[in-house]
This record gives structure tokens, C-alpha cells and sequence, in this order.
């Protein structure tokens, strides 16, 4: 039976881990026809931090055996500000009925104000059950 996983994002300057308000933030999952589904669109708030995100998951019973099938479900969150580097994180797994915090480092932008800065990727490996 499917479950539900939370998740908040908090987005924080380099070194300082000052918050930054305003990022935009989405988070996405992957489909069985291998197109991304937008589960999420919102802003930090002056905090960084989003609201609770809701997620589905696998039942938590596939969580407690390693023989059973993946107990998470992975999500891909994107965080961009218009005075930061972007930055993608692939592969963020979801437990059922646990609240997930991820922080995004967003490094500032050096260059002219045209300048569109680089997007980081991250890529999170699987648990290992």
C-alpha cells in the first residue's frame, strides 16, 4: 500500500549558510515512461526553508528487507535564484514517514549581471539496505 514522505528544502549561501529567501525550488520525480513529473513548484521563504512537501512512497514494509523492491521514492530538486548559481540534486530518496530536510549551497554569482552563472550537479547514491 502506497505511503506518504515529506520533504523541506533550505537554501544557504556558501561558507556563511546565510538563508536565501526567494529561490525558486522544484522537485520532480521520474515516470515509468521516463518523463519528469513536476511534483512541486514554490519560493523559499526569508527563512530559505520551503513548506512541507507531501510525496508518495512505497509502503514501508519494502523499506525493512533488502530482498524487497526500492522502500523510497527518488525525487530531483533544482533550486535557482537570480543572484546564485543554480544547483540540481538527482536522486534524493523519500522514506514513508520520514520528513527529509535538504539543504541546497547556493554559491553567489561573481560576474556582470548578465552573467548566467553555472548550475551545479549533484547526484545522491542509493541507500544501501
Amino acid at each position: 500500500m502506497p505511503s506518504k514522505g515529506f520533504l523541506k528544502v533550505q537554501t544557504v549561501t556558501s561558507r556563511a549558510e546565510l538563508p536565501v529567501a526567494g529561490a525558486t525550488v522544484t522537485v520532480s520525480t521520474r515516470r515509468a515512461d521516463g518523463r519528469r513529473e513536476l511534483l512541486n513548484l514554490q519560493r523559499t521563504d526569508e527563512s530559505g526553508m520551503t513548506a512541507l512537501v507531501t510525496i508518495s512512497t512505497p509502503d514501508l514494509a519494502n523499506s525493512l528487507t533488502p530482498d524487497q523492491p526500492q522502500g523510497w521514492t527518488d525525487v530531483q530538486i533544482a533550486a535557482s535564484h537570480p543572484n546564485y548559481d543554480g544547483i540540481v540534486v538527482r536522486d534524493v530518496q523519500i522514506f514513508p514517514g520520514i520528513t527529509t530536510v535538504q539543504e541546497l549551497v547556493l554559491v553567489p554569482r561573481g560576474g556582470l549581471p548578465t552573467d548566467l552563472g553555472e548550475t551545479e550537479d549533484v547526484t545522491i547514491p542509493p541507500q544501501g539496505l
